[in-house]
């Protein structure tokens, strides 16, 4: 079920991505509502952070993917220094959000995987 879930979200992504501009994000999808007050400052669909945060993106500029597993949504946007080209947020049975953001690289397309405002995994 999560394949099949993960599959999807990546076509979807990659759609997006298609048609976006790079100078501002992609048109929001349609989400499921969930409360975020437990998980501080997220990354809402238009890409932007609901609070300001204070980062020190200095130890984290050019490492590889597993050195960023466990940052935050906002704290990935400001590592990257723009938003992303798409953003998707819901609720699956494992946890309480769930939040897919897709960027465009110099090496290509990476989607970052969040749950519970958390990183857990980079597609590239």
């Amino acid at each position: 079920m999560m394949r099949k879930l993960f599959i999807a979200t990546m076509v979807g992504l990659s759609l997006a991505a298609c048609n976006a501009e790079k100078t501002k994000p992609a048109a929001a999808l349609p989400t499921t509502p969930v409360a975020v007050s437990s998980f501080g400052a997220v990354v809402d669909e238009s890409g932007q952070c609901t609070e300001t945060i204070t980062f020190d993106i200095g130890p984290y500029k050019g490492k590889m993917d597993d050195a960023l597993i466990g940052l935050s949504e906002c704290q990935i946007v400001a590592l990257h220094g723009e938003a992303p080209l798409s953003v998707m947020s819901g609720a699956s049975q494992n946890s309480k959000r769930e939040t897919t953001m897709l960027y465009m690289e110099p090496n290509g397309k990476a989607v970052y995987l969040f749950s519970d405002n958390r990183l857990k995994r980079v597609v590239r």
